[in-house]
């Protein structure tokens, strides 16, 4: 439906907020809010103005207590937004008490131009399409997993992730795609038990991770967001909805039957089998079994979509393909530890941007059994301090490393000459040593008998 046709249930329309912001017209309404175009009034720039949609708080203690709440989500936003630029900019917040009496609490955002995810995957189901490619859908999620990384980084779960929450910006220069809406994140505190929920949460169905649904299942968290990323991965792969179910009972069960889980191939797509592995355990039914958070999903990811490469091969310098370390998945993000051009086991995994003599070791990378540096005591992911040296690479260039390295370099032939092969003496077997005794023997017997010889005839 346009905006032109969308209804104005709180009359803010050509109303002035705070001295500052204009709302001009109703451009999305949901269940939980209505979103406004509007105006800044001294800086000169379109704005978005967000309403939240309460219950009717005539209580004056109810009120203070949902305005607190809100608040402390709009301070949220605005440290998350000041430290990723894939995370909509949150610029100021309040209340208004409307004409009719309703209050409602709002946000004002920064005015993206653009489509929302959801808008896009629907014209593309509209036309017929059957899903994005591998590369395709990886890229278009890795804004959105970088904004993730920074929430998750501070322990702030957004609980809310679905494609009408993710937003295409049509900005030929800048950040391709920007998460929205932390108005449902919790910050993880230590001590919440399984089924912790809070009053204010809220989700959607057709996305919603297990424990969403069930309180059974256990907490909400940094996990539920990684559910609900790889759900949204394999839609984008298939162009199908997570599921055919749209009533409550049909959305419950396919979301807690753990031998029918929503994977890439399970929708139909095809993908390497590397993909589907990290997916199935992206949405395990228990929140435990899962990746711990959208940056390690993502090294996973990273790690699965690139062939493996034969230990024999070794390449560095201007003979090693261009393979100039990805600076977008560094950081909190969890790319930069799936960023490691040397083998899982070996000792020269180039060196951290935060510690230039150490190495850094992919999450994951060890089978059952092996460790990293520092035994079982220390968690994957993490970075290491190096012993020894770990080679720089060189510029626009990563080096490999394997155990053939270690090989000494093949000699040249000198300029205009020949190269000749090495000549090593080889002992011919135990009975050489006794004759070459022996005759040493004779040979200085005959020396000190001659001597003898000279000093008796000079006397």
């Amino acid at each position: 439906m346009s905006s032109a046709q969308l209804e104005d249930p709180f009359g803010l329309s050509g109303t002035t907020l705070d001295g500052q912001y204009r709302a001009d017209k109703v451009v999305g309404e949901g269940g939980y809010g209505v979103v406004y175009r509007g105006w800044h009034v001294s800086l000169e720039q379109p704005i978005a103005i967000k309403a939240l949609k309460v219950m009717s708080a005539d209580d004056r203690t109810v009120q203070d207590a949902l305005f607190a709440k809100f608040k402390d989500e709009a301070k949220l936003l605005y440290t998350l937004s000041q430290a990723s630029l894939h995370i909509v900019r949150s610029m100021d917040f309040g209340a208004v008490t409307t004409a009719s009496g309703a209050w409602a609490p709002y946000m004002v955002l920064e005015w993206l131009e653009g489509r929302s995810l959801a808008e896009d995957l629907s014209q593309r189901r509209k036309r017929g399409m059957q899903g994005r490619t591998l590369d395709e859908a990886l890229a278009l999620l890795e804004p959105a997993a970088e904004g993730l990384g920074v929430a998750h980084h501070r322990r702030v779960a957004h609980r809310d992730i679905k494609p009408a929450n993710f937003f295409l910006l049509d900005s030929s220069e800048g950040p391709k795609v920007k998460v929205l809406d932390f108005g449902i994140a919790k910050i993880i505190r230590d001590g919440e038990g399984p089924g912790t929920r809070s009053p204010f949460a809220s989700f959607t169905w057709l996305y919603a991770a297990p424990e969403q649904l069930d309180p059974r299942v256990g907490q909400t968290g940094l996990a539920t967001d990684v559910y609900s990323f790889a759900l949204l991965l394999s839609e984008l792969l298939t162009d199908r909805v997570p599921t055919e179910g749209r009533d409550v009972v049909s959305l419950l069960k396919a979301a807690i039957d753990p031998t029918v889980r929503p994977t890439p191939r399970q929708r139909g797509a095809n993908v390497p089998d590397g993909i589907e592995v990290v997916c199935r355990r992206a949405l395990a039914v228990d929140p435990k079994v899962r990746y711990a958070t959208v940056p390690e999903l993502w090294a996973a990811l990273s790690q699965a979509r690139r062939p493996a490469m034969p230990p024999s091969v070794i390449s560095s310098g201007a003979n090693a393909p261009n393979t100039t370390p990805d600076h977008r998945l560094s950081g909190v993000v969890p790319s930069s530890l799936a960023q490691t051009s040397a083998p899982p086991h070996s000792p020269h995994a180039p060196p951290s941007p935060q510690y230039p003599h150490s190495q850094q070791v992919a999450s994951g990378a060890y089978p059952p059994g092996a460790y990293p540096p520092g035994g079982p005591g220390r968690s994957q992911g993490a970075t290491y301090p190096s012993a020894g040296y770990a080679p720089q690479p060189s510029q626009g260039h990563s080096q490999q490393y394997t155990a053939a390295a270690m090989s000494p370099p093949p000699m040249t032939p000198p300029p205009g000459g020949r190269m000749y092969p090495q000549r090593r003496f080889v002992p011919q077997g135990p009975s050489a040593l006794p004759i070459v005794i022996a005759v040493i023997g004779l040979v200085i017997g005959g020396m000190f008998f001659l001597t003898c010889a000279a000093v008796q005839a000079a006397c």
